[in-house]
């Protein structure tokens, strides 16, 4: 029987090392991800979309080559706004949650975005919070105040790694999603929070610091850990999150576990913007998935669109690019149905190896885009067999998530 090999022609930049680095993971053979997924407290955009998109693409690569993965990606039921927005809208936190989180499966389904295995919700992960942080308590990681716990970032000076920022710098850093604190209760200004009181309906939970919640960051830790183990091969996000969200995981998680790197490779996608400006919930500058696909556009062509940079350029959401990709999701749905032309002794290998090159080198998704549109061109043209070339354009097309053939 035919034995899957170690795979090492992967590279990807790594925001821990500022490099692009060839992939090892922990084992052979599998791969685990935690991506830090929703908030719900409303529907979401194409930046979220992104996110997704480019995770779920870095995923198929993997299990392309012969990787068993192992996704997580969380969803924040308990935080400020959900508070906020279930109160305006006289829903339940978890009504609220059920609403928007399902609005999400069905965009994601629609841009035929792999189900990562599990959707962990705070709320579901209480008891693996509070043991967190009973844990950095005990081994002075932490310290309780008025009900209050705080992460003592003066036990670990690599505090900032992923910001590339220590000392004044980390406290001059403004970000729009540094959380409020009460900074009055802090030893330090740089500690952080990882419980607080609270007593809102649906997101209060017994501690033994009192009836509060977690803080924002500890509940990726716990997540993590719970699913995916102390130590993880690929924790990624989107960019506006190394800082505080991902340098204060770090920091918690190695100061829980005491086991280094918490995770080896740090991915962070690029932001989605409109007018130069990024888009945000908080600025309501948004783009819909619902509302492209309301307006006829189709998931391969909102798809390629995301895929048309880098996963981790920035880009502005640009009408004229997504009409492009439209058109070339069209002529690839035409090219996989053409009968292309004779025998060829396989003519369309060096489209493969074009691909495969493409994509290992840190996922270069334009390029690999390229390569099937001219593999397209050439089945239409009769330069490639149909009988070789279009299951090829095929297989391929799935790998970066685009359905052909009706699939």
């Amino acid at each position: 029987m035919l034995q899957p090999q170690p795979y090492d022609n992967l590279h990807l930049y790594n925001s821990l090392t500022r490099r692009v680095e060839r992939f090892v993971s922990r084992e052979d053979h599998k791969a685990s991800i935690y991506v830090c997924g929703i908030t719900p407290y409303d529907v979401g955009h194409l930046g979220h979309a992104l996110v997704y998109v480019a995770f779920d693409t870095i995923r198929r690569w993997l299990e392309f080559n012969a990787y068993e993965v192992r996704h997580v990606q969380n969803i924040t039921d308990v935080d400020d706004d959900m508070v906020r927005v279930s109160r305006r809208l006289g829903l339940s936190i978890k009504e609220l949650t059920d609403r928007n989180h399902q609005v999400y499966l069905d965009e994601m389904r629609e841009l035929n975005v792999l189900q990562p295995d599990v959707y962990p919700r705070v709320s579901e992960t209480i008891p693996e919070i509070i043991e967190t942080v009973q844990r950095l308590v005990a081994n002075g990681f932490a310290y309780e105040v008025e009900g209050y716990v705080f992460f003592d970032v003066t036990r670990t000076p690599e505090f900032g790694v992923l910001a590339g920022l220590s000392g004044q710098a980390l406290l001059e850093f403004k970000s729009d999603s540094m959380p409020e604190e009460p900074q009055h209760l802090k030893r330090h200004p740089l500690d952080f929070l990882v419980w607080q009181p609270c007593t809102d309906e649906g997101a209060t939970f017994p501690s033994p610091w009192g009836a509060g919640r977690p803080g924002w960051h500890i509940e990726c830790s716990a997540m993590a850990c719970r699913h995916l183990g102390d130590q993880i091969d690929i924790h990624g996000g989107g960019k506006d999150l190394r800082y505080p969200h991902h340098d204060s995981e770090i920091v918690q998680s190695e100061a829980a576990s005491g086991l280094k790197p918490y995770a080896a490779f740090w991915l962070h996608n690029g932001t989605m913007g409109l007018d130069g400006q990024k888009m945000s919930k908080s600025l309501g500058n948004l783009v819909k998935v619902s509302d492209l696909l309301g307006e006829g556009h189709t998931g391969n062509g909102i798809r390629l669109s995301l895929l048309a940079k880098r996963w981790r350029d920035d880009r502005d959401f640009d009408r004229g690019v997504l009409a492009a990709c439209e058109e070339t999701a069209r002529l690839l749905e035409r090219a996989a149905l053409a009968p292309g032309g004779p025998a060829d002794q396989l003519r369309v290998q060096p489209y493969r190896v074009a691909f495969q090159t493409a994509m290992d080198d840190d996922l270069d998704t334009p390029k690999a885009i390229e390569v099937l549109r001219d593999l397209a061109q050439a089945l239409l043209a009769g330069r490639v067999s149909g009988e070789t070339g279009a299951p090829a354009l095929v297989e391929m097309a799935d790998v970066m998530g685009i359905v052909l053939r009706g699939e």
